[in-house]
């Protein structure tokens, strides 16, 4: 009979976890730098593995009186680290920004390939930071038809709450006006740009040269039927009345 050895339960478990060292988030390369605030976050949010007590909400979550298992708070942390570095600071949504301005959500198979998971365990970890009360998500479908629709990519929107809790409220504030004034000036800047381009446009067609018109055969007898008819016309109102 072959020789059976246990397994060292430090060592971690088949999802490749190892309590004495977590894997965090790592944002992609060739990201552009996002705001100082939400790095930040996301070093503050990684001391719940050691101390989960500093979301108390979030430990909970599975409901039980125990302490929420290492391997689970590993699996939030990496999530919620992802959704931080994706989310806007004006609006707090999670996503990619398009050129319309709208969101393009992220789906959960891309979220969990991001965060370095399984997408189970990213599902659970979404469960969790839903019942804590540190994200909301927002199913979005398309209609293909009167009678099919197609779930896409849901929006994800992080609660102010959280960074509340990381002490980090008046820094974002600060932030998300700044976002804004950004926001207004690009848009200022893009409107003067197309009233730019409209003035330009019209002072072009004014300055173009009217078509020259030639009097034509069909034209010339056009006219000499008008003045027919009128004249005709005018003959029968001045006619006197005989009746």
């Amino acid at each position: 009979m072959a020789d059976y050895t246990r397994p060292n339960k430090k060592s971690g478990n088949k999802c490749g976890h190892n309590p004495a060292s977590p894997r965090y988030f790592s944002p992609p390369e060739k990201h552009a730098p996002r705001p100082k605030l939400l790095p930040v976050a996301i070093i503050r949010v990684t001391v719940y593995f050691s101390d989960p007590s500093i979301l108390p909400t979030l430990n909970a979550a599975n409901g039980s009186e125990r302490q929420q298992r290492s391997e689970r708070r590993e699996s939030c942390i990496a999530i919620l680290s992802c959704i931080l570095h994706y989310m806007d600071l004006i609006t707090l949504r999670v996503g990619i920004p398009q050129a319309d301005g709208s969101m393009q959500g992220l789906t959960m198979p891309y979220l969990a390939e991001l965060s370095g998971l399984g997408e189970r365990r990213a599902e659970r970890a979404i469960h969790d930071l839903k019942a804590a009360g540190i994200i909301t998500v927002h199913p979005i479908c398309e209609k293909v038809s009167d009678t099919v629709y197609k779930g896409v990519a849901a929006i994800r929107t992080v609660s102010m709450k959280l960074f509340v809790i990381l002490g980090l409220d008046a820094w974002l504030n600060h932030e998300r006006r700044r976002a804004v004034e950004r926001k207004a000036d690009k848009q200022a800047k893009r409107d003067r740009k197309a009233a730019a381009h409209v003035r330009m446009a019209m002072g072009a067609q004014r300055d173009k040269p009217a078509p020259k018109t030639t009097p034509s055969g069909n034209g010339r007898a056009n006219q000499m039927a008008h003045v027919a008819t009128f004249l005709s016309n005018a003959r029968d109102i001045l006619k006197p009345d005989t009746s």
